[in-house]
């Protein structure tokens, strides 16, 4: 039924249904068509499947806001291989020094401040350093993310940052999330001194201890 729902998205976009609008009934849908209900009622599924539409009693077949974030997300439990974390961390290397950079056109002082204060905050002792450095770090990267201001770059933060944070909680050390920070600290200074290239080289160097190993074919 994959024909009818690519039909009926084809709908959406046409008569330029918004978030929240409502569709045809599944009878209306069916004769416009010319399919049986059933047919309809498949497509349908795999639309609430995708996070396109949803159906309440009484209120019937409704457009949902557009998510990129839920199609994307649903990818992270069929990572599996190494083969597959080589490829993604590949990506995210390209990626989050670009992301920098917008980040460091979009911010403004007050957005560093924020970036940089949780970073200055003294460390708990014992293991609590792990879980605290753990959690600054993934707070660092999803604000750079955020600052940069594109809502597909957002979207991609699921597959490409807390994906390896929870990896990375398998074997880290206090130590280097103590590194990990001080790198963090000294990519905003270089932003708030508008070097942007220095700020970039930090980051790759920041994210190039995690790399996962691809098997030899």
């Amino acid at each position: 039924m994959k024909g009818i729902a690519v039909e009926i998205q084809a709908l959406i976009r046409r008569e330029a249904i918004p978030a929240g609008g409502r569709l045809p009934t599944e009878h209306a849908l069916a004769r416009r068509f010319g399919v049986g209900r059933p047919a309809v009622r498949e497509a349908i599924q795999a639309l609430k499947a995708l996070g396109v539409v949803e159906s309440r009693p009484r209120r019937g077949l409704r457009v949902l806001p557009f998510r990129p974030e839920s199609h994307l997300d649903a990818m992270i439990p069929r990572i599996a291989t190494e083969e597959d974390r080589a490829d993604l961390y590949e990506l995210r290397c390209l990626l989050e020094p670009s992301v920098l950079r917008l980040a460091a056109a979009r911010a403004r002082g007050t957005d560093l401040d924020a970036l940089e204060r949780p970073l200055r905050a003294p460390f708990p002792a014992g293991r609590a350093a792990v879980r605290e450095g753990l959690a600054r770090d993934l707070a660092f990267h999803e604000a750079l993310w955020r600052l940069a201001g594109n809502r597909f770059v957002w979207s991609l933060r699921g597959l490409l940052l807390r994906y390896f944070a929870g990896l990375e909680k398998r074997a880290v050390s206090a130590a280097s999330v103590r590194r990990a920070n001080a790198q963090h600290l000294a990519v905003v200074r270089a932003l708030r001194s508008r070097d942007v290239e220095r700020a970039v080289k930090l980051l790759e160097r920041n994210l190039r201890p995690f790399s996962p190993r691809r098997r030899s074919s």
